[in-house]
This record gives C-alpha cells, sequence and structure tokens, in this order.
C-alpha cells in the first residue's frame, strides 16, 4: 500500500510483525481449529481433542460455556463434547479461537489500553448477542464472537507496539476527537484496517468479515455488532452521561421500542460482560465496564 512507503512500519510491516512474530501461536492454534469443518462427524472428536490438549482453554471454554449468556437451559456443561451438542459445533470453535485469542495477548505485555479495549469487546460482545437475540435472530452466539473481536487489530497492536505504541497513546491523549486521523500520521495506516487485514487472513468471523467491509442493511445483525461496541464505548463514563444516554436511545431505536423500556437490562448486561471477562481470564478489565 502506498502509505507502506512513508511509513517503515505502515500496515503490511505491522500485519507480519503480528503474524509472524507476536502471535504465531495464535496463527497456528486458529489454522488448525479452523480446518475442521462439520461436514465430517470425525470433526467433533477432532475439535474437543484440539481443545482438550489446552487445558486452560478447555476450562475457559466450560465457563463461557455455561455462563447465563450461552447456557439459557441452566443445564450444567461438563465436557467438551457436550458444549459441542449444545452450542453448535461452529459456536465452540469460534468461541474456542476467542479464547486463545485473548490468551495470546495476555501473555504479552498488557498496557491500560489493552484493558480497555477488552472490557470494551466483552461487554460490546454481550450486549450484542442480547439485541440480536431480541430480534430472534437464530445465531446470536455469532454475533457475540463478532462483536467480541471487532476491534482485535487494535487490542494486538497495543499489546505489542512498544516504542510505537507510547507515541501513539500520547498523541491520542492529545487529540482523542479524531483518533483516525492521529493513527494515519503517525502510523500511515487506521487500526481499524489492522482488523480487516487480519480478520480476512485468519477468517475468524465471517460475520465480522461483513460488518468490516461495510454496505449492510439496515436493522441487520451487522448493525447489532455496531450498535453494541457504541454502546459500550459510550458507557464507559456511566450510565448518566449524555454520550451514554444518546448510545442507548440508538439501541433503543433499532430494536423500535421506546428507550425505557431497555434501560434496565442493558444495565445488566454490563453486568454479565464482566462476569464474562473473568471467564476469559482478563479479570483486570472489568473496572472498566461500568456497574
Amino acid at each position: 500500500m502506498t502509505q507502506d512507503k512513508n511509513h517503515p512500519h505502515g500496515l503490511n510491516a505491522w500485519l507480519d510483525r503480528i503474524r509472524d512474530q507476536e502471535l504465531p501461536i495464535f496463527g497456528r492454534t486458529a489454522e488448525q481449529i479452523r480446518e475442521l469443518t462439520d461436514n465430517d462427524k470425525a470433526a467433533v472428536s477432532q475439535l474437543a481433542d484440539a481443545i482438550l490438549r489446552d487445558p486452560g482453554m478447555t476450562a475457559k471454554l466450560l465457563r463461557i460455556a455455561n455462563s447465563v449468556i450461552f447456557n439459557t437451559s441452566g443445564i450444567p456443561i461438563t465436557t467438551v463434547s457436550r458444549a459441542v451438542v449444545m452450542l453448535g459445533f461452529d459456536m465452540v470453535r469460534q468461541v474456542a479461537l476467542s479464547v486463545a485469542f485473548v490468551d495470546a495477548l495476555l501473555r504479552g505485555p498488557v498496557r491500560e489500553r489493552v484493558l480497555r479495549e477488552m472490557a470494551r469487546a466483552c461487554h460490546a460482545a454481550v450486549q450484542a448477542r442480547w439485541l440480536a437475540a431480541k430480534r430472534h435472530d437464530p445465531q446470536s452466539e455469532e454475533v457475540f464472537i463478532a462483536a467480541l473481536l471487532y476491534r482485535f487489530g487494535e487490542m494486538a497492536f497495543w499489546c505489542f507496539a512498544g516504542a510505537a505504541g507510547d507515541e501513539l497513546d500520547e498523541a491520542l491523549r492529545h487529540d482523542p476527537q479524531y483518533p483516525g486521523d492521529v493513527e494515519q500520521s503517525l502510523l500511515g495506516f487506521r487500526l481499524h484496517q489492522l482488523t480487516a487485514a487480519l480478520t480476512r487472513d485468519w477468517r475468524v468471523s465471517p460475520l465480522l468479515q461483513s460488518v468490516l467491509k461495510g454496505g449492510y442493511s439496515k436493522r441487520s445483525r451487522e448493525q447489532a455488532v455496531v450498535f453494541a461496541f457504541r454502546l459500550a464505548e459510550g458507557s464507559e463514563g456511566g450510565w448518566n452521561t449524555e454520550c451514554a444516554r444518546a448510545r442507548l436511545k440508538e439501541a433503543a431505536e433499532y430494536l423500535q421500542v421506546p428507550t425505557e423500556d431497555i434501560a434496565g437490562a442493558v444495565m445488566k448486561n454490563a453486568v454479565e460482560a464482566a462476569m464474562i471477562a473473568e471467564c476469559y481470564g482478563a479479570g483486570d478489565a472489568v473496572r472498566f465496564i461500568p456497574q
């Protein structure tokens, strides 16, 4: 890309660094899990075996599967195979990928912006799933994963940015109103482009790819992802701020209901988002989720 010529550490360089130097383990895990297709009956046992080889992933996946977000029946899920039966093959695969990604990030130096991004991601994921469920989306868990990974390029950047991250962090503190312009000026690209490129390369969520491409219809499931993220971001100063109220109104209009009809549920979702962050092993991010 043209910006790479002016910025030696431009988009292509960052893509190579994250894929090949910082997150190669995640890349291999993603490849192994993604190659398993539900067309083959043997794939279920293969998926379970792949997950069981990592005790940490197994424990977190089962905690997530048993959370109120996923296990609406209340019947305990005690094995990976049972999780596949209850949640579906593809959903367990996507949850496993998201667990692997968060684990890979938490192994690195975790600065405050990473924790803020993780808090925002968990909060947005819970709100997105709720919005989708209210619209009777039969695959609301897929919307959860897309929202969780909506800014995973940003999360990866802040984990591994080093001195470049310090410089960008300082610049964003001085000019928080137009972050994309600041990123373009210092890096030669916008961080959302990094998310789009990694999503395309690793194929972690078809729905997320659709969200990032844009051009989707009004009141679509893609909009649920975007509005949920805006709601999570807008509420970080508290639910009584003007920004939070505006985002709440936006979500209500998406559902075509009065704002007062959803306010209580949305605030409850934030509490559940804190539980999800704990399930993913990101307990330090909980303080950034409005309670």
